[in-house]
């Protein structure tokens, strides 16, 4: 195995840990995609398919604006 096989599959743990979070019986909305639960979303990142790939994006966005300090008050 690749070592950048190792990374994404880090990344997407990292993500799935992060989605087991969410509180359950809410959905998320991704854009024209439509409305996912918490679980649906777990699924889709394991699945590595187009939805998960977003939500991966997502996160990842999320946690290098949160390293900028972008959504703190700084």
């Amino acid at each position: 195995m690749s070592t950048l096989a190792t990374t994404d599959d880090k990344i997407r743990q990292l993500v799935v840990e992060r989605l087991k979070t969410l509180p359950s019986g809410r959905n998320i909305s991704i854009g024209s995609k439509g409305d996912f639960s918490k679980e649906q979303l777990i699924e889709h990142v394991g699945q590595n398919d187009e939805i998960g790939k977003k939500i991966v994006q997502i996160q990842l966005s999320y946690l290098q604006s949160l390293k900028k300090g972008i959504l703190l008050d700084e």
